[in-house]
């Protein structure tokens, strides 16, 4: 017996709706129903047994709400939308709710090619429609021409087209096309200084010998004119996304390295060219300054005054930030751990200036949610579920996400990384059940670098722990570029100069050494 599938829609509709979900789910079982409030009171009732659902968006009925409940009750993981034209706005809200994939139907005959389906992992691609030769109706998914969502808004992604739905792709016989906002995205256009030549970025500048740490006994922010991570003046030339995309590690246990990893991953975003900074939302106890060498902390809680009102003027988000290296900037935490409960605004705050002002935004956790990281998991553009071999990891990790998922993170937004894979107690078999039980689709690994990682760590040397080449790094590096190829991240300098040291390096010279003797050799 087939899976079971729950669709919305009329009689006439019921043919085109099971040919989509026959070819995603072959053997399917259908269970129709006619409206949005029967389908969910059936989906209620069939949640975990149901493998998907779809809805055809009618006028006058609550489409948006009814996927939205449908991923925040976690009644369906799969959510076909099938909508009557291709209208960009529709589409957009349709994915903001939480939809996999939003299906144009409009008017065309149901074939063994036909397709028109816009696929996505989060709430905010605008599909521009184009019309190209004849009839033919292309869809496409620009980043850095989307209009600034409102303020509002839970939040937004970087979306675009995988590699094959280029412009000129033409499926001969195809009624309809299909794009999709899967794990590639484009690279964003760079920033250019009015000429259209690239602004040169201070984290290309050589790396300090200590690692960046401020000196023992200096201020972190007194021994340089301006912030390397992040400037305050206005960006000239190239569109922005709706500013910096956010990366928010979570997890549902304390100690399976969710700090260590975001620091790992900040500083390798900063290696690769961009304005990275960080921020600390562990706010009453976090320790990320130790694992980056800062020696004299700043107070996060100076932005907030006597009254518990917000103060983020420029100077006071000058005065905390901490400069860890070039290119990356640190905030966080609070020298008075009671501080945290008046952080929510301020936090909220400080993180809208640095959409505008830095290229990518790292956010670690503490387990304990206050206001400040709910604030920052409900609009993060990635969401990094992180756990190990802990005992008991899965159950609280569960729990970790379907919060996640309540307060408006779909789980198209999320990525599951496994930490120290390969550690004793961290195998194969632990890891798919880590994985299988969290059950998101984006997945990743973080190998163990052994007792190097731990060493360099407690003293405060990540510079020199990037430096090493080991399993550690090598999943950091792997795993960080392709998360920030996926949100859209300008690489394109540090990808040519990926590709001018592999060409150095196949041009030279191999030794031939005479490992295999012949016989008789040496006799």
């Amino acid at each position: 017996m087939g899976s079971m599938w729950l669709a919305c829609c009329n009689g006439s509709e019921a043919p085109r709706v099971r040919h989509e979900i026959e070819a995603r789910d072959a053997g399917a079982r259908l269970l129709r129903v006619d409206d949005t409030a029967s389908l969910l009171a059936v989906a209620q009732v069939m949640a975990g047994i149901a493998a998907g659902a779809a809805v055809c968006v009618h006028d006058g009925e609550d489409a948006e709400g009814a996927i939205e409940n449908l991923v925040r009750l976690e009644c369906a993981e799969t959510v076909l939308a099938f909508v009557d034209e291709a209208d960009a706005g529709l589409i957009a809200r349709l994915f903001f709710a939480g939809a996999t994939e939003v299906i144009a139907v409009g008017d065309v005959c149901v074939d063994g090619d036909g397709e028109r389906a816009c696929a996505g992992e989060g709430p905010e691609p605008v599909l521009r429609p184009e019309r190209a030769s004849g009839d033919d109706l292309e869809l496409e998914v620009p980043p850095w021409e989307r209009a600034e969502p409102a303020r509002e808004d839970i939040g937004e992604d970087a979306y675009a087209r995988t590699p094959d739905d280029s412009d000129d792709k033409k499926t001969e016989g195809a009624d309809a096309r299909s794009v999709s906002a899967g794990p590639t995205a484009p690279d964003a256009p760079d920033r250019a200084d009015g000429g259209g030549k690239p602004v040169a970025r201070d984290a290309c500048e050589p790396k300090p010998a200590d690692g960046g740490a401020a000196e023992p006994g200096e201020d972190a922010t007194a021994s340089r004119p301006a912030l390397d991570a992040v400037t305050f003046s206005p960006r000239t030339g190239g569109a922005e996304v709706g500013g910096a995309p956010l990366v928010v590690a979570i997890s549902g246990l304390g100690g399976c390295g969710k700090t260590t990893v975001v620091s790992a991953m900040a500083w390798q975003a900063a290696q690769m060219g961009l304005r990275a900074a960080v921020v600390d939302l562990d706010l009453m106890f976090g320790n990320l300054h130790n694992l980056m060498g800062v020696e004299r902390v700043c107070d996060l809680g100076r932005l907030v005054d006597a009254d518990g009102k917000p103060m983020c003027s420029q100077e006071m988000i000058e005065a905390t930030a901490m400069r860890i290296a070039p290119g990356l900037t640190l905030w966080g935490p609070c020298f008075a751990p009671e501080y945290a409960e008046l952080m929510a605004a301020p936090v909220e705050e400080l993180i809208g200036v640095l959409r505008h002002e830095a290229d990518v935004i790292f956010a670690d956790t503490s387990v304990f949610w206050g206001d400040a990281v709910a604030s920052a998991v409900s609009s993060c553009n990635r969401c990094l579920v992180v756990g190990s071999g802990s005992a008991s990891a899965e159950t609280s990790t569960v729990r970790a996400v379907a919060l996640a998922t309540r307060i408006g993170v779909p789980k198209t937004r999320m990525t599951c990384l496994f930490n120290r894979f390969g550690a004793p107690g961290c195998d194969e078999e632990r890891a798919m059940r880590f994985e299988m039980a969290v059950a998101l689709r984006s997945r990743a690994r973080i190998s163990d670098g052994g007792q190097t990682v731990h060493d360099l760590l407690s003293f405060g040397k990540l510079g020199d722990l990037m430096a090493t080449s080991n399993p550690f790094t090598r999943d950091v590096q792997t795993t960080t570029y392709g998360l920030l190829k996926e949100l859209g991240c300008p690489l394109e300098g540090w990808e040519g100069q990926q590709q001018a040291l592999g060409a150095q390096n196949g041009s030279r010279s191999r030794i031939k050494l005479p490992w295999k003797h012949e016989e008789g050799a040496g006799q």
